[in-house]
């Protein structure tokens, strides 16, 4: 798909010949068009053909930072992104067990195994951060 898209944006970025012509009506108003509409009007499409191209080496090598050919260590990053971390996996599970244990009434024991008192809106705050750690650190 990325090569599809950057051979598109490269056929769109071909010079399409065209020629510019510019004349003055009867008010003395300036005008521009592709057509030439009367015999005074005046060929200016080589004045205007390099406007707005940039040939610097710098541009140049900018754009070959944007669209430069993938390697091998490119596609190795890939496949190793696409390969969920068993460590990550792991946390995550146990952090889904965490959660489907604290969820609904429970009762919270501290380091010796004695209970907790930690009132229900706290639990409720609890649980949450531990779902939107979940969302955000967790593969689907």
């Amino acid at each position: 798909m990325e090569k599809f898209i950057v051979g598109l944006a490269l056929i769109l970025c071909l010079p399409i010949h065209a020629e510019v012509y510019r004349w003055t009506d009867a008010n003395g108003k300036v005008h521009f068009g592709d057509k030439k509409p009367a015999e005074a009007a005046e060929n200016i499409t080589e004045k205007v053909k390099t406007t707005n191209l940039d040939t610097s080496a710098s541009e140049h090598q900018k754009l070959e930072t944007l669209f430069r050919k993938e390697n091998e260590a490119d596609r190795e990053y890939q496949r190793q992104q696409a390969k969920p971390d068993p460590e990550l996996l792991q946390r995550c599970a146990e952090a889904k067990n965490y959660l489907s244990r604290i969820s609904g009434r429970v009762q919270f024991l501290d380091e010796q195994g004695k209970p907790v008192n930690i009132s229900e809106a706290e639990r409720n705050q609890h649980a949450q951060q531990m779902q939107q750690l979940i969302k955000e650190n967790c593969p689907n």
